[in-house]
């Protein structure tokens, strides 16, 4: 039985502070679990997951045959030799009072023929990321954050790079996010709304040619090319030379207004909003990683600064939420910072 782990080094979130009142530091993760059989049929019976502080056991969680069967969505729990199962988006949500310097994880499954049952046991390494750029939040005016980089973001369905991923609406009048039925991209108060870059840096990466299309279509599967990246529609990445690159999607067509390899000051014009890629409507999409490609290069817990939430102002980095309501200070504000920033 082979077991592996994607990725093979968890990144952490740690929610020390938040925009309002916490009940207690709390801390996040995410990964996916493979399960190979090699030259024997295995039965799968559980998986026992540990985190630990060094030696330290800070919670321990045991799925038997019955939850496996929920999170595949298959009653058959075998495996035949040559193939294997994947336990896609396995997250916690654990207190934040001991950070975890490794996952354990315990497999147990029964071999065809055997007597009993056995396990395989893997231990992933768990690290955690604290911000070194100052993102001042990209847009301005009132946004609507309705996936957050917490834990009740669906980006974790795709663990490697958007695990802490955001996704951005506008709101207009009486806080809606769109007018009338919302059928038409330019019903939509973020279409066309001017994308600023958050903190300066070089532009790594560029996708410019992807369509916009209507609210709720799904794309032809052609448009990717069998290039996954393209799955977030026309992007941005932009490092910012100390491992951080910040990502910008699903931005409009035509709208871009940086190439690739151009140095950019904070507060520069990247593009427009747009709806394309694989999305529901039009929004601003934004994570960080530690390389500027999607799919391939990891995600990063991501804070931002120089924004207002629930009447406060924020000028130093802090966790948004999903569900909050931020107010950006916009361009004028990003380029009222030192000058020669990059």
């Amino acid at each position: 039985m082979i077991l592996e782990s994607r990725p093979a080094t968890i990144i952490a979130a740690k929610y020390a502070e938040l925009p309002f009142p916490a009940l207690a530091p709390m801390q996040e993760f995410a990964f996916d679990l493979g399960i190979t059989a090699t030259d024997t049929p295995l039965l799968l019976e559980g998986v026992v997951f540990q985190a630990f502080h060094d030696h330290q056991l800070v919670f321990e969680e045991r799925w038997p045959g019955t939850v496996l069967q929920q999170k595949l969505g298959d009653l058959d729990l075998s495996v035949a030799p040559g193939t294997g199962v994947a336990l896609r988006a396995i997250h916690f949500l654990v207190h934040g009072y001991q950070d975890l310097t490794e996952v354990h994880v315990t497999v147990l499954v029964t071999p065809k023929g055997a007597a009993g049952v056995t396990q395989g046991e893997l231990t992933i390494p768990v690290h955690y990321h604290e911000n070194l750029t100052d993102l001042h939040f990209p847009g301005a005016g009132a946004w609507w954050a309705i996936q957050g980089n917490d834990w009740t973001d669906r980006h974790k369905q795709e663990v490697f790079s958007q695990t802490y991923a955001m996704d951005f609406v506008k709101l207009g009048e009486e806080s809606a996010f769109f007018r009338g039925r919302g059928a038409e991209v330019e019903d939509h108060y973020s279409w066309n709304q001017p994308v600023h870059a958050a903190a300066g840096g070089k532009v790594a990466f560029v996708i410019y040619d992807m369509p916009d299309l209507a609210p709720g279509a799904m794309p032809d599967p052609r448009m990717f090319r069998d290039d996954p990246r393209r799955m977030l529609g026309n992007a941005v990445a932009i490092s910012h030379g100390n491992g951080e690159f910040s990502y910008y999607a699903c931005l409009q067509q035509a709208s871009l207004a940086v190439r690739e390899g151009q140095v950019i000051r904070r507060g520069a014009l990247i593009g427009a909003v747009g709806n394309s890629g694989l999305t529901p409507g039009p929004h601003l999409h934004f994570h960080l990683m530690n390389g500027p490609n999607p799919f391939i290069d990891q995600g990063l817990p991501a804070k931002f600064s120089h924004f207002s939430a629930g009447g406060q102002y924020f000028d130093r980095p802090i966790t948004i939420p999903s569900r909050m309501i931020v107010i950006g200070a916009g361009q004028a504000q990003a380029l009222a910072s030192a000058p020669g920033e990059e």
